[in-house]
């Protein structure tokens, strides 16, 4: 018998934190979404179609042409002193002073969260997240079997005493509160900012009561009116991890992203990258750097904010047109994600497939929490599809989820008409 015929004994053999671990709803829907004329909302997928291909394609054959052997090679540990320069510049554009020697660059900002929880994070600890929060950051933390406390949100962003009152509550039972998690801009799934005076009211909260923050800020650069917000990095930066991507402003493909940690776990960040990467693709680096180096990067930027404020009230217009009473929403004013509520009833989980199947894709509202809420919620992505991709697609929404609410107000309705029984008493009958 081998482990490829007896998944039973697979099992046994697995580490414990992998088979407690949750398979990813989001990948799930990505997967089945990727029919041909699927309009998908589910994933966070910039538009590309505005970088300068030809550009790119000019600086790549120049970089392999001049330094093909060093491009190919192994490179630092903490990335290229020159896209950390590069990195600490679009840092001060948030508030924060950093030194190029105190950056490591990592593949991705995913990867850069995983080495916070792998170096920081032990079975048990708490970490505290927005609710609802990005779907792959809480697995990161479960995934080295942290418990996920979720605290309420408003308009402003996490509420203060809300993550007080939580944090006492665990202190009470001898848990140990490890951190926050949050996404203070544009938040994923959510949409909002964390206002300028709760960043300093949670900042002063966790350092008060001996946590983390795990500052994640991929959307920073994505206000449509252009403005930046400073971040809680440079008011406590004693305390947080700030983990940043090229990601969302430039290209996944190149799997950029990097972390700035307090000054005492520096060495730990570079060692566990050391430890699961090497080092960073160099050319990757270079090729980025080189895009950097020019000053129209900016324009870039400002043309796919622009298109991303188009592609968020269209997606408002559509939902306004479409949605079934009751429903409700924010308005986005920068990053990718508009955050659905529907009435109490409908089960975003078990429509997604049929909805796929009707052509639109969206992620359920489950996704993004570690307890299972969120059933009468979901998250859509504006970023990608066209403006008329958005319209069709929101028409298609708001046809499946009136139908559910008025197949959910029936059935309510047939509920309240059936006899009941009391006790004491025989039941009507017709």
């Amino acid at each position: 018998m081998t482990l490829s015929t007896d998944p039973t004994m697979a099992e046994t053999l697995l580490a414990d934190r992998v088979r407690t671990a949750r398979s990813s709803e989001v990948r799930k829907v990505f997967m089945a979404s990727q029919k041909r004329g699927v309009i998908s909302f589910a994933g966070g997928a910039p538009y590309l179609g505005v970088l300068p291909f030809d550009r790119l394609a000019a600086s790549a054959r120049r970089i392999m042409a001049g330094s093909g052997a060093v491009s190919l090679q192994y490179g630092a540990s903490q990335g290229i002193p020159e896209l950390r320069r590069h990195v600490c510049a679009l840092m001060e554009l948030e508030g924060i002073s950093a030194d190029p020697d105190d950056i490591v660059v990592t593949s991705g900002s995913q990867q850069a969260l995983d080495l916070a929880a792998r170096i920081l994070v032990n079975p048990g600890d708490v970490i505290f997240a927005e609710a609802p929060s990005y779907a792959g950051g809480l697995a990161v933390f479960t995934g080295y079997q942290a418990e996920i406390i979720h605290v309420p949100v408003d308009g402003e962003g996490l509420v203060p005493e809300e993550l007080e009152q939580a944090i006492a509550a665990v202190q009470t039972t001898g848990r140990t509160a490890k951190g926050l998690y949050t996404i203070p801009n544009f938040q994923n799934p959510r949409g909002i900012n964390l206002s300028a005076e709760r960043r300093h009211q949670i900042g002063e909260i966790c350092r008060r009561n001996g946590l983390l923050i795990f500052e994640d800020n991929p959307y920073g650069l994505l206000a449509f009116d252009g403005n930046t917000r400073r971040a809680i990095q440079p008011d406590f930066p004693d305390i947080t991890m700030y983990f940043g991507s090229f990601s969302k402003i430039i290209a996944p493909g190149l799997r950029l992203g990097w972390v700035l940690p307090p000054a005492g776990l520096y060495s730990h960040f570079v060692n566990a990258s050391e430890t699961t990467l090497l080092n960073p693709p160099v050319y990757n680096q270079q090729l980025l750097c080189d895009y950097l180096d020019n000053p129209a990067w900016k324009a870039t930027l400002d043309e796919s904010r622009g298109l991303y404020e188009k592609k968020g009230a269209a997606l408002v217009e559509a939902l306004e047109q479409a949605m079934p009473a009751g429903t409700s929403w924010i308005h986005p004013t920068g990053g990718f994600y508009l955050w659905l509520t529907l009435p109490e009833g409908v089960d975003t989980g078990s429509l997604v497939f049929e909805c796929i199947e009707r052509g639109v894709a969206y992620v359920p509202g489950t996704a993004f929490y570690a307890d299972g809420r969120g059933s009468n919620e979901l998250r859509l992505s504006f970023c990608l599809p066209t403006i008329d991709e958005i319209r069709k697609g929101g028409a298609i929404l708001g046809q499946l989820f009136r139908e559910a609410t008025e197949a959910g107000t029936a059935c309510a309705a047939a509920t309240d008409d059936r006899p009941r029984n009391h006790p004491g008493r025989p039941s009507k009958t017709s």
